[in-house]
């Protein structure tokens, strides 16, 4: 028997960002005239999904951007090969899938094939056991990215199964794959993971916990397995807390036993910033205060504590229709020599933001 009209179909919606920027360098060489810059980010996020998701499910997500500006100067210098750029003279053009997978419900498993954003770990911002997504520390949400993988997740009940990934590619040193075990004990959601990473060549084992004791607590303790024998540990606790639904906090602090040095590049970039973590400490703080239901300030810092850099962001929201938002913000971008933002001087960001859900 075939599906009637509204059990078929697909469900597509989205949301239109729009930033205007203003940037400014800290730069000693060079006169006050020369220290601003403009820059406009427009994106046009589209996500679908099938209608009828019970035994089967089909979904996507593409981020269509329009760089003008410094943030279009700036991408050109980056060789990106996971988006199409079709350059101006004053602007460039990304379209990035963020997801496309489709998923199957079996009595015994849920299996799922596709492009996906996976946040394996318990970490808001530092997640050492996710070896399959990253989190863009320059965008205001946090956005993380999409990995190419097949996925297969065995249900023991509603708190506890197996999960098992593996990352899709050709080439065999880019080769990800994990198995993940979850359970709910004691107020706990507990979970042990093994994993290897083919680019890294090690092995990765780990457990990851979450819970309340006064305030939400979790982490993520990591031991990495390399050739020849060479073993190192990274570990990650958090913890978030409020205060009568009006101020929210949360704390993050990664801690690395023996740094290396890597021959990945820092790339700095709106769409997405890739941070390679080669220092011993790095910490995450996010203060926000509940004005009203409509309005809210926050301020929040990343930062590489052993290499003096990191972003400082400041932050009014304001939900002005049912469906549209203004956000002001401005970020700090603190520059070192050795640090985790690829800059030799320091920069400042002074942006409004207009957002439309559809």
């Amino acid at each position: 028997m075939g599906q009637t009209p509204h059990e078929s179909g697909l469900i597509v919606f989205g949301e239109s960002r729009n930033d205007l920027v203003g940037l400014e360098s800290f730069d000693k060489s060079k006169p006050a005239s020369e220290q601003t810059d403009f820059a406009g980010a427009n994106l046009l996020t589209l996500n679908l999904q099938n209608a009828n998701a019970k035994s089967a499910k089909i979904e996507g997500s593409v981020d269509f951007w329009l760089l003008t500006g410094a943030y279009a100067d700036a991408y050109r210098r980056i060789d990106s090969t996971s988006s199409l750029i079709l350059p101006g003279l004053s602007s460039v053009f990304i379209a990035d899938v963020r997801k496309l997978y489709a998923s199957l419900f079996l009595p015994f498993a849920d299996v799922s094939i596709g492009r996906q954003i996976i946040s394996f770990g318990q970490g808001m911002v530092f997640s050492p056991i996710d070896v399959f997504s990253s989190v863009n520390i320059l965008d205001l949400t946090l956005r993380r990215s999409g990995s190419d993988v097949a996925r297969v997740r065995v249900p023991f009940g509603d708190l506890a199964g197996i999960d098992a990934i593996a990352k899709l590619t050709a080439k065999s040193r880019e080769t990800a794959a994990a198995l993940k075990g979850y359970a709910h004990v004691a107020g706990f959601d507990l979970a042990g993971i093994g994993m290897y990473q083919g680019n890294q060549h090690q092995a990765i084992t780990g457990i990851s916990f979450k819970g309340d004791m006064v305030a939400g607590v979790y982490g993520e303790l990591v031991e990495h397995w390399k050739q020849a024998g060479q073993r190192s540990f990274t570990g990650m606790l958090g913890t978030d807390y409020s205060i009568e639904n009006t101020w929210y906090f949360i704390g993050e602090y990664l801690y690395n036993e023996k740094p290396e040095t890597s021959d990945t590049t820092a790339q700095l970039s709106i769409l997405q910033t890739t941070i390679p973590l080669l220092h011993h400490h790095y910490g995450f703080l996010l203060a926000r205060y509940k004005i009203n239901d409509l309005m809210n300030v926050s301020t929040s810092a990343i930062a590489d504590i052993s290499g003096k850099s990191g972003v400082a962001t400041l932050q009014y929201f304001y939900n002005v229709l049912q469906n549209a938002d203004v956000v002001v913000y401005t970020q700090y971008y603190r520059s070192s020599s050795e640090g985790m933002l690829p800059l030799s001087f320091d920069q400042a960001t002074y942006g409004l933001r207009v957002e439309v859900a559809f």
